[in-house]
């Protein structure tokens, strides 16, 4: 009987070389897949936030345009600045008239109102506000609450001055007075959202200005609130 004769070195040499070659041919493809898959889901994640840092600075340029226009269409006083830039996001700065009648208070409520009512309208909803007591929300229930306590301008008891420290109390215990506050705020918004919508076109104008330049101030200022005043149309009341 013929023994069957085992390979030689050369032999399994060459036999162990080639499995490693096709071992690392292996390795190399997978690898190369899992880079690739690597490479796609860093470019999926970097189109993701870059999507969401648009879409928020879409939302900042509607939101301080309509700010802008509001101001611009009820007169009150001039704007020197508008951002989407900003650390805390964006602002809108200027002057604001010196006599403090109810209605040009109310205009307040209604600009300060208009950068909420624009993003419900424009962009289809609405952010949280930061909560700070300079925000918007913030600031409006401050104005319409001093409106009804010490400015005088309260249909109960307008010549009573009543000056609190905690704010945030009386309206919680005292809810006549939050009854009151809260109207002039829903109707200051029902106003602002209305001009939103008979406003969008230089709402528009502003915003992608905005988009493209992130800060407007100065000589170019003034010439965009020139163009926006063009576009803002008049409406009665």
């Amino acid at each position: 009987m013929k023994k069957r004769r085992k390979p030689g070195f050369s032999q399994q040499h060459r036999s162990q070389k080639t499995r490693a070659v096709e071992a690392a041919g292996d390795s190399g493809i997978s690898a190369e897949r899992d880079a690739d898959a690597a490479g796609s889901a860093d470019s999926l994640l970097g189109d993701a936030l870059l999507l969401r840092l648009l879409q928020l600075q879409f939302r900042m340029a509607v939101h301080e345009a309509a700010h802008a226009v509001a101001r611009l269409h009820l007169d009150l006083g001039t704007i020197v600045k508008v951002t989407i830039e900003a650390p805390e996001g964006g602002y809108v700065t200027g002057t604001m008239p010196e006599e403090q009648t109810e209605a040009m208070l109310t205009g307040v409520l209604i600009a300060a109102l208009a950068g909420r009512a624009a993003e419900e309208v424009i962009v289809g909803s609405v952010a949280a506000g930061s909560g700070s007591e300079s925000c918007d929300l913030a600031a409006a229930t401050a104005l319409a609450f001093d409106m009804e306590t010490v400015m005088g301008f309260s249909k109960k008891w307008p010549l009573l001055h009543r000056k609190v420290e905690d704010r945030t109390s009386l309206l919680a215990t005292d809810h006549d007075l939050a009854a009151r506050v809260n109207a002039r705020l829903e109707s200051a918004y029902a106003v602002a959202r209305k001009m939103v919508v008979n406003q969008k076109v230089a709402i528009d104008f502003l915003g992608e200005i905005l988009l493209a330049r992130k800060t407007l101030e100065g000589a170019e200022l003034d010439t965009v609130l020139q163009q926006v005043k063009q576009r803002i149309v008049a409406t009665p009341g």
